[in-house]
């Protein structure tokens, strides 16, 4: 997963919390985010995940890295 994460990351000039905050933000469930933090790095790469969109090959490939079967 981390490995993936990270591709992600290098591929969108980003960090890996900024895909999984991308990652959240494509969720089928219209997830929110809740932000829980007062450093200023991490709430960057929250309003920087919003402006990524990523391909639903790109999504599904985080769903199958944390092990997940496809539905």
């Amino acid at each position: 997963m981390n490995q993936r994460l990270q591709e992600l990351a290098d591929d969108y000039h980003t960090t890996k919390a900024g895909i999984a905050i991308a990652w959240l933000l494509r969720h089928p469930a219209n997830m929110q985010v809740v932000l829980g933090s007062c450093n200023t790095s991490h709430i960057k790469d929250i309003i920087d995940a919003s402006d990524i969109v990523l391909t639903r090959e790109e999504w599904y490939s985080l769903y199958v890295a944390a092990q997940n079967p496809l539905p």
